[in-house]
């Protein structure tokens, strides 16, 4: 009969070692995550969820993005820039974090996270898929014309406003809405998280009504 040597049969102990305690960490963020949801309802829902009329839009690399693109799935969307100095990174970040927190618990299909760039004109390609990815390589970057992002954030109750450029920099602002928007598998306006946001509270939420 054949043994593995002792070194081999080190490393393989140490492989299942850290697959048990994947595993277990998995059913207890999960355990902890489904506590969490008797205390906390971060989620603001409405009674009736919206239907969204289709809208164009395209994706960093060019590609169409419309109504049809969230369907089958959860989405989360968030209204921002990538020039943003705090809202936009610290939002996007805690979504990431929340993401990571539901692959910890071996969801398979996890929300289809939407960073709607208002900026169109700074915001394009390879710069606002970058800045996405950064955050999380599945996060999706879009943006459209002015009067394309328009028609889809009032639909949306998203409001925004390019302040005026300065005189010497040139450099302007962009005030936009900071709630993170919940779209169901139907397409369908199902409620917001507001800000600020907290990932374990996200997590949970997503847990309860979208996993």
């Amino acid at each position: 009969m054949h043994t593995l040597p002792r070194r081999t049969h080190g490393r393989v102990m140490l492989i299942v070692v850290v697959l048990v305690f994947a595993l277990a960490a998995g059913l207890v963020a999960s355990r902890w995550l489904m506590d969490r949801t008797l205390e906390t309802d971060a989620a603001q829902r409405y009674p009736v969820a919206r239907t969204i009329a289709d809208f164009q839009l395209h994706t960093a690399d060019g590609q169409p993005f419309t109504r049809a693109d969230m369907e089958g799935r959860w989405n989360l969307l968030f209204f921002g820039f990538t020039n943003c100095p705090d809202v936009c990174p610290d939002t996007m970040a805690v979504l990431a974090q929340s993401m990571e927190q539901l692959r910890l618990m071996r969801r398979e299909q996890l929300p289809q996270v939407i960073f709607v760039s208002v900026d169109p004109d700074r915001d394009q390609g390879e710069l606002l898929a970058d800045y996405v990815s950064w955050f999380d390589e599945d996060f999706v970057a879009v943006t459209g014309s002015d009067a394309q992002l328009q028609a889809l954030a009032r639909q949306l109750g998203i409001v925004y406003f390019h302040e005026a450029p300065d005189p010497d920099t040139g450099f302007y602002n962009v005030d936009h809405s900071a709630s993170v928007l919940i779209v169901d598998p139907e397409a369908r306006l199902y409620g917001r998280f507001p800000h600020p946001l907290i990932a374990e509270q996200v997590t949970a939420d997503l847990f309860r009504f979208a996993l």
